[in-house]
């Protein structure tokens, strides 16, 4: 009986090997932060399998280091912020935008005795301010877009320092280096654990559901097999859907990818909501995005970009679920939300 079970069980495995093996395999880079962990959910419950595509996840320490894999062909997909891949791309490199990860997010740290001067809903407390920042990160242009859009020069009435790394900001926030700073998920939450520093706005605050991480791939293999890209999206709405429904367990599941602790995750997932993990294309928060870059004098010449975001992949995946659970309301919400932002 037990030769029976054992030889069942190695059956029942060759047979999943075999059909995993069969199937379109997409290697995706990713950078560890929860708000990209619709990446996890979809691996841990199965979702891309039963979509059937194959994806290998890989990690790593910056934008910069994953785009440079991907124009390498190292990768398939990457989700490296928003500006590294605008750059990229208005340097040449043929990539494309399928969908998203992340919106919102940024936040801007102080220590807790300036943060009385730095309430309020008014942006203008900024001015006059030392703001330190990583050059280029969504922080630095989302923030800069917002402040334009509030009518300050932020050129003129307040001044930048731009520093190497998130840490180096933090640091520069607690050494009094600079009376603020922005910084990304977790380190803001792991800035108040560890040196009692206090968020003072979440630039969600002054600027609702603004792009961050977006998905991007290689022109050429979006053109040449939609439906594998679509299989892949399908599953990442299906993700979606699980971190809306079932925060306890999805918890769990980005801490276990992440090795951060599980309070931090549940915070910013649930409790404050500082960034939805949605993989909505979010294309007029892209050419939004492109219009501060150019703004901030980052990239002095125009570029058509708009050639470089495909929505049509997500909407056929969003579609394609929505038929198999027609009644659902998350999926229904979806498809009001891409209406209004794509």
């Amino acid at each position: 009986m037990k030769r029976l079970i054992l030889f069942v069980l190695l059956l029942t495995m060759v047979a999943s090997n075999a059909i995993a093996g069969g199937l379109p395999k997409l290697r995706v880079g990713y950078i560890p932060e929860p708000a990209h962990g619709l990446y996890f959910v979809a691996n841990e419950k199965g979702y891309f399998k039963e979509e059937g595509v194959d994806v290998e996840l890989f990690q790593f320490g910056s934008a910069a280091e994953g785009l440079a894999a991907l124009k390498a062909e190292k990768l398939d997909v990457g989700t490296f912020g928003t500006t590294a891949p605008i750059l990229f791309i208005s340097k040449g490199s043929e990539f494309t935008f399928i969908g998203g990860m992340m919106i919102g997010g940024q936040a801007i740290i102080t220590r807790p005795e300036r943060l009385a001067e730095l309430s309020g809903k008014n942006l203008k407390v900024y001015k006059g301010k030392k703001i330190g920042l990583v050059k280029l990160s969504t922080g630095d242009v989302i923030f800069k877009g917002a402040l334009k859009k509030a009518g300050i020069d932020y050129k003129k009435d307040i001044t930048f320092v731009e520093l190497g790394t998130v840490a180096s900001v933090v640091e520069a926030v607690k050494k009094g280096a600079v009376d603020a700073g922005l910084v990304y998920p977790p380190h803001f939450s792991l800035a108040e654990k560890n040196y009692g520093l206090k968020v003072a706005h979440y630039i969600e605050d002054f600027y609702p559901d603004y792009t961050c991480c977006r998905i991007v791939a290689h022109t050429k293999q979006v053109n040449a097999d939609p439906e594998t890209y679509r299989k892949f999206l399908a599953a990442l709405i299906r993700a979606y859907r699980f971190y809306k429904t079932n925060p306890a367990e999805t918890v769990k599941i980005y801490a276990k990818a992440l090795k951060i602790d599980e309070d931090i995750i549940r915070n910013e997932t649930y409790v404050k909501k500082v960034a939805d993990s949605n993989p909505d294309p979010l294309r007029k928060g892209i050419l939004d995005f492109w219009q501060h870059i150019r703004d901030a004098g980052y990239i002095a010449q125009d570029y058509p970009l708009d050639k470089h975001i495909n929505t049509t992949i997500y909407k056929q995946a969003l579609d394609g679920v929505i038929r198999k659970s027609p009644k659902d309301k998350i999926y229904k919400q979806m498809l009001t939300f891409y209406k209004r932002n794509n």
